[in-house]
């Protein structure tokens, strides 16, 4: 039985999409988003940094519309990468795997072009 590990986050991208090919020839983008947490105490908001990753044709979109400070909602699944470290004691790290975004930024409109699907 597989268990559900869906993601929705919106936010900030903080730096321009990196995009690369793997060894199989399959093209993958890169990039983080920066998320508001405000609470009642506190007037500034807290910050959580998020890692996003698209795979294909959703990665070429990523690569080409997206940028740094571009405001968007990503839709896809968690998955947790591990590896052992250079002092060989084990890491991990929590990813989302984008299937589809959502360009919020005002100029966009939201209108149906500006949602991008994985075909």
């Amino acid at each position: 039985m597989s268990n559900y590990a869906g993601a929705t986050v919106e936010g900030h991208v903080t730096h321009d999409p990196s995009m690369r090919k793997t060894k199989t020839g399959k093209e993958v983008c890169q990039f983080s988003l920066a998320i508001n947490h405000f609470t009642k105490e506190d007037s500034d908001p807290k910050v959580s940094y998020v890692d996003v990753e698209t795979w294909n044709k959703m990665a070429e979109v990523c690569s080409k519309h997206l940028h740094k400070g571009k405001h968007i909602m990503v839709v896809g699944n968690l998955r947790q990468d591990r590896w052992e470290g250079k002092d060989g004691k084990m890491q991990s790290k929590i990813k989302v795997i984008g299937n589809e975004i959502i360009f919020l930024d005002p100029a966009a409109k939201n209108t149906a072009k500006d949602r991008v699907d994985v075909v």
